[in-house]
């Protein structure tokens, strides 16, 4: 986006905003406004999984991009079988309308839970 490099505790004379460094990543409590997700994809079971019964929830983390994007996505808690790929996967698709901090769409963390269930 251009605008030179800025460093943590940064924002000299007219540096604007009390040196806040728009490009990093904010947890969401830090945000004016959270990203607002418009469509997540739902993981499919693989069929190992099916066929071994697997149940539970996948719990990922992972960063909502001021672009538009879903980047670094970590497991925090996975099933096995594929699923926890599987919802990794899914993730990657999510749509969503960025974050917003003081007027600057901004990237932020998210944690992403993915149930698993057998009917």
């Amino acid at each position: 986006m251009g605008g030179g490099d800025y460093h943590e505790g940064g924002g000299g004379p007219g540096g604007g905003g009390g040196g806040t460094d728009y490009n990093k990543v904010f947890p969401g409590k830090d945000v004016s406004s959270k990203a607002r997700v418009l469509s997540k994809p739902e993981p499919q079971y693989t069929e190992d999984a099916r066929k071994n019964q697997v149940t539970g929830t996948v719990v990922l983390r992972a960063v909502f991009t001021s672009g538009g994007q879903v980047t670094n996505i970590r497991a925090v808690s996975g099933l096995p079988y594929g699923l926890t790929e599987r919802a990794i996967a899914a993730a990657r698709n999510i749509k969503f309308v960025p974050a917003t901090k003081d007027g600057h769409t901004v990237s932020m963390y998210i944690q992403l839970e993915y149930n698993f269930n057998l009917y």
